[in-house]
Formats: C-alpha cells, structure tokens, sequence
C-alpha cells in the first residue's frame, strides 16, 4: 500500500510499505481523508520535535475519516464497513491519570502519526477507544475534523466557558478556529480574534467571530481592552506556541479570569508572574482531549457546530508535499486546512 513517510526534516516520500494487521482492541482503517495538522507541519518544517529519536522514517498523520476494514480480536461494537473517526492518542488504563479518567495525561502515552505510524496512508491501526462512529449527518470531509475540533473543545472546557462569557483567541490556526467555533458552541457571547493573517482572520468573522484583531495594527491588548470596556475577556485561549504569546494571552484576561495555554512550543518561555500574582488570574495548560472526539461528532450532527469552511483544500496522497505541506508553509493567508484523499486514485 502507499504512504506517506516521514524521514527527516522537509523529507517526506510517498512509498510503498507493507499493509498493517489489527491487534487485539485494535482497528483497521481505510483511510478517505487525512488532514495536515500543525504538529505535522512543525515535524515537516523543523522536526523532530515530538518524533523520538530513532522513529524515523514513520508514516505521518493522527486526523482522519475512511471505514473499518478489519477489527483485531476482542473488538466489540464495529464492523468492517462502519464509517469512523476518531482521535490520536493512545493511553495505558493503568497509571495513576488514567485511574482518574485523565487519560489525556498518561504518562506512557504514545500519539498516532509520531511514535507509531499514523493515518496518511491507505490503511492503518488505531485503538478501538481512539475510534468514534460517524452518523449519516456528518460528512467524512467534516469526520476528517473530529480531532482537531476535540482539541479546541478540550481547550474551551478548560477555560471553563459558560454561556454569556467573553472569550479572545490568540492564534489564527486550525486549533485557534477550532477554539472559536467551540467557545461559540459553549455559549460565548463574544469571542475576538487575535490573527497574523488577513485571510484568515476573514474566516474567523465568518464563522461567527465578534471582532478580529490583527496584531501587526499595533497594541493587542489596548485593542481588546478598547472592545471591552477596558476590562479585557473572561478566558483567553493561546493557540500558538511562540515564546511570547503566553504573556499576552494572560495581558488579554479580565482580573480574576483564565488563560489556557494549548500550543506547542519548540522553544522555553520567559513570563512576568506579576501579571497574574496582582490579578488573581488563573493559568491551566490543556493536553489534547478526553472524551471530547465524541462531542465534536455529536455537535456537529446536530448541526450546532459546521468546521467545513476551514477546509482550503483537497489534494491527493501522492501532492501532499508541494501541494499540502509547503502550501501551508508559503502561503497561510489562503490555506488553514489541507485534507490529503487517499485511495486508489490518490
């Protein structure tokens, strides 16, 4: 079967690697869509940075939709044809965080895509609890979503967002997009985008955005303070990852409030703990997500949440380098979101 390999920093290869076999509690994929993520495009451009050393060369991808071909003994609840999605992780079930159901805490977790082979490829295996059903209302090009939407859902519950609250989102990515379509999910009555790129912070006021603010106009923070009465929001969510924007994303937080930090960063962080010693605010990280695959499914059945615009573009397996991986790279006022097809044709 074909695959899409990666091997080192901007060397990713589209190759033949043999056809996987379900393990027990372990389903067979076949893969229709597979999105570009941007741990995946930080692994492209700059990595390793979460493949361990010695993994490579290691088929990318953890953001899927496609059908059970074949489930691994113990399997109950699917069977072969089963439309699916599902989530990245994989978790033991015996350590002290999973005990408490935080499984996104392992601490033997592994990820699809970075420390075993990952969906961009015709098939591929994954945990029976990583796998969600999709019903006929959701489409596979938005089943091909569920993961990233898991995170931005994981990242809003942290934050704590109950209707009427006032949300800023910094970062104009799919996670930062994602945020905003959950924190409108949850009920925000607004919710102000913090965006480098025009293009994108164009979408965001399409899908529902209160206002964006670009930060190459100046001040961010004076901006926001001025579109709320000087107060600031009553969470802020940074979906970045620079060594700056935790900083600015506790400076965009009423007194009292939350800032959740969902970035990856590749390098350390220096922080005025001031900012938040005076203001009583409340910093929490977000990992991933729990349960919150299921939710996203469900959310957008029930047509209250629609992430389909955040996709630019469909290309095939075989393009994902020039047309998938350095589009997003060159050009991120025009793409937020590349789905790789996968298939016979691909």
């Amino acid at each position: 079967m074909k695959a899409l390999r990666w091997y080192a920093r901007q060397d990713v290869r589209y190759v033949d690697v043999p056809e996987p076999s379900p393990g027990p509690g372990m389903l067979k994929i076949k893969t229709k869509y597979a999105g570009i993520c941007g741990t995946d495009l930080k692994e492209y451009a700059f990595g390793p940075v979460l493949i361990p050393p010695g993994k490579a060369p290691i088929t990318m991808g953890h953001e899927f939709s496609g059908t059970v071909a074949e489930a691994g003994k113990g399997v109950r609840g699917f069977k072969v044809g089963d439309r699916v999605s599902g989530v990245g992780y994989y978790y033991c079930g015996d350590c002290y965080a999973c005990k408490m159901g935080r499984y996104n805490l392992c601490v033997n977790q592994g990820f699809t895509g970075l420390m075993c082979d990952g969906c961009m490829a015709e098939y591929f295996v994954l945990p029976v609890y990583a796998c969600y059903p999709l019903p006929d209302s959701v489409t596979d090009e938005q089943g091909a979503l569920v993961e990233p939407l898991a995170v931005g859902l994981h990242a809003v519950a942290q934050a704590n967002v109950k209707p009427g609250d006032t949300v800023a989102i910094l970062g104009d990515g799919t996670i930062g997009l994602c945020g905003l379509l959950a924190a409108k999910a949850a009920g925000a009555s607004e919710v102000y985008m913090v965006a480098k790129h025009q293009g994108r912070g164009a979408l965001a006021q399409k899908l529902g955005a209160t206002d964006v603010i670009y930060t190459a106009d100046g001040d961010t923070v004076k901006k926001l303070q001025s579109l709320t009465g000087g107060i600031g929001t009553d969470a802020s969510i940074e979906c970045v990852g620079r060594p700056e924007t935790p900083q600015l994303a506790v400076e965009l937080t009423r007194r009292g409030g939350i800032t959740v930090i969902t970035g990856i960063f590749e390098q350390k962080s220096a922080f005025d703990f001031s900012a938040i010693t005076f203001t009583e605010k409340t910093v929490v990280g977000s990992s991933i997500y729990v349960d919150e695959g299921k939710a996203a499914i469900q959310l957008m059945a029930e047509k209250r949440l629609d992430p389909s615009p955040l996709v630019s573009s469909i290309v095939p397996l075989k393009d994902a380098a020039k047309k998938g991986f350095e589009a997003l790279i060159n050009d991120k006022e025009a793409n937020v979101k590349v789905l790789l097809k996968i298939g016979d044709d691909s």
